[in-house]
This record gives structure tokens, C-alpha cells and sequence, in this order.
């Protein structure tokens, strides 16, 4: 299974958290660059994690779309 990490500049204890949960690839976009917004979704996503306070709303808004499209479930995390 895949899962993806939207947002953040440290994630490697969410990426830990993650592989310990099964995930055996775990992808990261940063979310502060301009061409996150039109950059290809990556197939075969089954779990998103979008940390809040590091990703545009526009990036965020585009990841819930295509979330709700493809049936990925989704975590959204705070500052921590």
C-alpha cells in the first residue's frame, strides 16, 4: 500500500508512523511549492496525510477533491 504526506518539513516520524501501520511506500510533497497545485497525483494512494499549517488552502482543497474522488481516506494534522 502507498500513502502520501502533504505538507511539513520534518515527516519522518509521521513517514515512521506510517510504515509501522503498513504502508510500505510512503511519498512526500512539501505543499510550499507553486507547482504542487498541478503536479500528477501519484496512483495507487490509499491513505493521505495533509499536515495543515504548512499547505496552501488552494493545495489543500485540490487534495480533498481528488480524496473524495478516488475514495482515499484522509488524516489532517495540526502542529505537531
Amino acid at each position: 500500500m502507498r500513502a502520501m504526506i502533504i505538507g511539513g518539513d520534518k515527516v519522518e516520524t509521521t513517514r515512521r508512523a506510517l510504515q509501522a501501520s503498513g504502508y510500505a511506500d510512503v511519498l512526500h510533497w512539501s505543499g510550499r511549492k507553486r507547482s504542487d497545485l498541478t503536479r500528477e497525483f501519484p496512483s495507487r494512494v490509499a491513505h493521505m496525510v495533509i499536515i495543515l499549517d504548512y499547505v496552501n488552502h488552494n493545495l489543500a482543497k485540490r487534495m480533498r477533491l481528488i480524496a473524495r474522488e478516488r475514495q482515499i481516506s484522509v488524516a489532517y494534522v495540526g502542529r505537531k
